[in-house]
């Protein structure tokens, strides 16, 4: 029963895996990592365009002479007080208009964590050892090529494997 099995396909597939897996790997996890990267940059575009509402809104709000716009900003600028409101020193609030309206448009982002896990085969087809993966892959396709049954000339029609002696006459 093992004398019918050829091993030659064991080492063909193995080696046609280990060079797939040498190529494909690298360039799955690369995708990965540039997909990481378009979401932050999505979410860098969008809290953008959400600055940019903001002040454009000032923009227009300060173009229109809004009363209590302008009433709040002699306050900030000026140190006035508005009659009939107690003072309250507070430090950390906003110093000037534009430090005010940049506190309206911070908005808080949540960052992903995530771990990155890697399996052996994913460890050595990457870096340096990469080379070595598709020349063992390389190695046990040739193998596999070796180990393949043999056309026997006197037998028509039939193969032999090669570990068998042949008797060829030229």
């Amino acid at each position: 029963m093992l004398q019918r099995i050829d091993f030659g396909w064991f080492y063909l597939v193995c080696g046609i895996v280990l060079t797939v897996a040498a190529i494909v790997l690298p360039a799955h996890q690369e995708l990965h990592t540039l997909q990481l990267k378009r979401d932050r940059i999505q979410e860098n575009l969008a809290d953008l365009e959400y600055r940019v509402q903001i002040y454009s809104e000032f923009i227009q709000d300060l173009e229109k002479n809004d009363p209590e716009l302008r009433q709040r900003i002699l306050e900030m600028q000026f140190n006035l007080e508005t009659a009939g409101t107690p003072i309250v020193i507070d430090t950390s609030a906003s110093q000037t208009p534009l430090e005010w309206v940049a506190q309206r448009s911070r908005r808080d982002r949540v960052l992903p964590f995530q771990v990155e896990r890697s399996s052996i085969l994913s460890g050595l087809s990457s870096g340096r050892s990469r080379l070595l993966l598709v020349g063992a892959g390389a190695f046990a396709m040739f193998i596999g090529f070796l180990k393949g049954p043999a056309w026997d000339p006197q037998k028509e029609g039939t193969m032999t494997f090669c570990n068998k002696k042949k008797n060829r006459n030229f």
